[in-house]
């Protein structure tokens, strides 16, 4: 989730402390900041987090800092050294590493998958026991907010080193073991990560799946493997999202995927969706910016004429900017599309300085996806914000920027009933399980939360803190309003 660090000073305060107790030589790793919270960056929006605003304190401490979003990491200079970072090199795809114009050198800040994969991969990894552990509380957490299922969109060979190692392959041989223990207590729907550190080539695409061993005997009920996950660009926040109109202040972002051209990158992620689609993959496109949308809902269509048939149900995660026409492309050919209410509401004021009043006000427009007859989800895109549901609910209903309170894009505004939807019946046919969950009925599975009020009278603005009083997973109770996670 978003840290409440206001400053850059605040966070290097922070280090400080750490490093005073550790011992010299260890890692000091830190999620959440937010570029649009950190009062440097309002005060000039050129002002981004630097190595030298780390290094005084951690002179003999690496230190990794990744943003709020996953995407940005920030690192100070014995870090980048780790991480054979120099003046000279490396060039990366999938990523910059910023630089000083003049000279080159690194500046501590990298964007994007494949420039941050450099840092990750010589972080030391959690023990299978230490991941055992955090799903284990992942896993309650969820619970004690009403969460029965959950999707884990990137998991498999390309995030052995991600996040220490909680998106490697191993961590679905743990969910697996979970399950046939009768301890999982969530259901759970796996997008399988190729490709280096997440940049996702055709090559990797087809390395990959060749080589990959999935575990035998899984109950699909529990635990599905039902596709892959591709990172097409990266976000409107930082400018990497690719669009069809200038950001404010110049550049329109660009694919993820390697490529010298935007030509070369569209075909190579179309290719890339077609490889999966041919080999019955669903697959799960991360995508934000208009154009970036656009072809890949193209390449989707494209593959499905090609090779129609079979019911993929191919999605988009996030499609912050998609168009009406192409929304109406998505619920034609049977396509889905999966948006997390509550980022909206986060970066709602800070969006204006970045894509102007009118297209921030349409970002995340939910209403227009609704009526051209998508199958819309919601998540919430944890860690990036918590997982109340209650909360991207009032969210979507309300769309209140979470810093001014203004209400941006009014005409966005969706029901409370279509937000439900969103996170139960729309979350089930975009697993491919609507017959078998999403909605109570005689022969489905009994997964449920009880709530303390009604949410469809309650005051919108109260929606956020209706407490769960209960979660009932397959008929069992695995979180009451007591603090306790039953057995």
């Amino acid at each position: 989730g978003q840290s409440e660090a206001g400053s850059i000073q605040e966070i290097a305060a922070l280090i400080a402390h750490r490093a005073g107790t550790v011992p010299p030589g260890t890692w000091i790793v830190g999620r959440g900041w937010d570029l649009g919270n950190l009062a440097d960056n309002r005060a000039d929006p050129d002002r981004w987090p630097t190595r030298d605003d780390l290094d005084p304190v951690s002179r003999h401490h690496p230190v990794a800092l990744v943003d709020f979003s996953g995407h940005n990491l920030w690192a100070n200079s014995l870090a980048l050294a780790k991480a054979g970072i120099t003046d000279r090199g490396p060039e990366v795809e999938g990523g910059e590493i910023k630089r000083q114009p003049q000279t080159g050198r690194p500046t501590g800040m990298l964007v994007e998958w494949g420039a941050r994969g450099l840092v990750d991969k010589v972080i030391p990894l959690f023990s299978r026991a230490e991941k055992q552990q955090a799903f284990q509380a992942a896993i309650a957490e969820f619970n004690s907010q009403g969460v029965t299922s959950l999707t884990d969109a990137a998991l498999g060979p390309a995030g052995e080193t991600i996040a220490r190692g909680m998106w490697s392959s191993e961590c679905l041989n743990i969910y697996d073991e979970m399950s046939r223990a009768g301890e999982l207590n969530i259901r759970v729907n796996i997008l399988l990560l190729l490709g280096q550190n997440g940049c996702v080539r055709l090559q990797d695409m087809i390395d990959g799946l060749a080589a990959w061993r999935p575990p035998q005997g899984l109950d699909p009920d529990w635990v599905r493997l039902s596709g892959v996950k591709v990172f097409a660009d990266g976000l409107p926040i930082t400018k990497t999202a690719w669009m069809h109109d200038d950001y404010l202040g110049g550049g329109r972002g660009e694919l993820v995927i390697p490529g010298m051209t935007d030509a070369e990158r569209v075909s190579e992620l179309e290719a890339i969706i077609r490889y999966a689609h041919d080999r019955e993959f669903q697959v799960g496109v991360h995508v934000t910016g208009d154009a970036a949308i656009d072809a890949t809902v193209a390449g989707f269509v494209q593959c499905q004429t090609e090779r129609p048939g079979a019911d993929l149900r191919h999605y988009i995660i996030h499609g912050d900017f998609i168009s009406a026409a192409t929304a109406r492309t998505l619920a034609s050919h049977n396509l889905g599309l999966s948006m997390q209410p509550t980022i909206k509401t986060l970066i709602a004021d800070q969006e204006e300085g970045i894509v102007g009043q009118r297209r921030a006000a349409y970002e995340w427009p939910m209403r227009t996806v609704l009526d051209a007859g998508v199958h819309l989800a919601a998540s919430s895109d944890a860690p990036v914000t918590y997982p109340n549901w209650r909360e991207g609910i009032q969210s979507a209903v309300l769309r209140e920027a979470k810093g001014s309170g203004m209400v941006s894009g009014p005409d966005q505004c969706i029901s409370v009933p279509e937000a439900i939807r969103m996170y139960t019946i729309n979350g089930a046919w975009q697993d491919h399980m609507e017959k078998k969950k999403g909605s109570l009925e005689v022969g489905k599975l009994a997964d449920f939360c009880i709530l303390g009020e009604d949410i469809l009278t309650v005051d919108p603005h109260e929606i956020r803190e209706i407490p769960v009083l209960m979660t009932i997973v397959g008929g069992k109770i695995v979180y009451d309003e007591s603090g306790g996670i039953l057995g």
